[in-house]
């Protein structure tokens, strides 16, 4: 078995703060003859991984500076977002609006058959920083609000015969029942995220919200 390095910078990984949090426990009467005290070192000796986030020349970055860094630097954007999706989903429980897995999987399955399959989506997703994780969460708002506000966006016959008048020539369909088809479905998105923004700012107008 390798020996372990005994530098400084190694010593400082997570055992200084592995002894701190020993220490106070010890002041428990006969904490450290109990089998808890030992499970509790083991687990924490073998998993740095919960303390240090990266060393670097055996240096380490802990997750503490890794967390504090990320809450100033990105705090108040994620947790906007974090808010704004908490309001849109719960705005689809009260109405029945609940977006289930199944229809999620049928949305990626679309995608992957649209990008050329489930390797090429990931590749996809790869190139843009983005998860499937990620992808399900925006799939799964997305179709909330389709479900929420979708029957206010109607469009008339007229409307998608202008559009495809004004927009031919940026229509990937080239027969007229496929042009007249895409029209409709754009037409319905553009209305759908407008009626959405007036419906959002209000909800978020109206929503109890604490930041702490």
């Amino acid at each position: 078995m390798a020996k372990k390095s005994t530098t400084k910078n190694e010593k400082e990984l997570p055992y200084s703060t592995v002894n701190n949090l020993l220490d106070k426990l010890s002041s428990l009467k006969n904490f450290r003859s109990s089998k808890k005290f030992y499970i509790i070192l083991v687990a924490l000796i073998y998993k740095k991984n919960w303390f240090v986030a990266a060393t670097i020349n055996g240096s380490p970055i802990t997750n503490l500076e890794l967390q504090m860094r990320l809450n100033r630097e990105f705090r108040s954007q994620t947790l906007n977002q974090l808010i704004n999706e908490k309001i849109i989903l719960n705005e689809a429980v009260k109405n029945n609006a609940v977006v289930s897995e199944a229809e999620i999987n049928k949305k990626i399955s679309e995608i992957e058959t649209n990008v050329g399959g489930t390797d090429a989506l990931n590749a996809l997703l790869s190139q843009q920083g983005q998860t499937k994780d990620s992808l399900r969460q925006q799939i799964k708002l997305q179709l909330a609000i389709e479900k929420l506000y979708s029957k206010d966006a109607t469009t008339s016959a007229e409307e998608v015969e202008k559009f495809v008048e004004s927009n031919k020539a940026q229509l990937r369909a080239t027969d007229s029942a496929g042009q007249t088809k895409e029209a409709a479905d754009l037409l319905k998105q553009q209305k759908l995220s407008q009626i959405f923004s007036q419906k959002f700012q209000e909800l978020r107008q109206n929503a109890q919200i604490k930041i702490f």
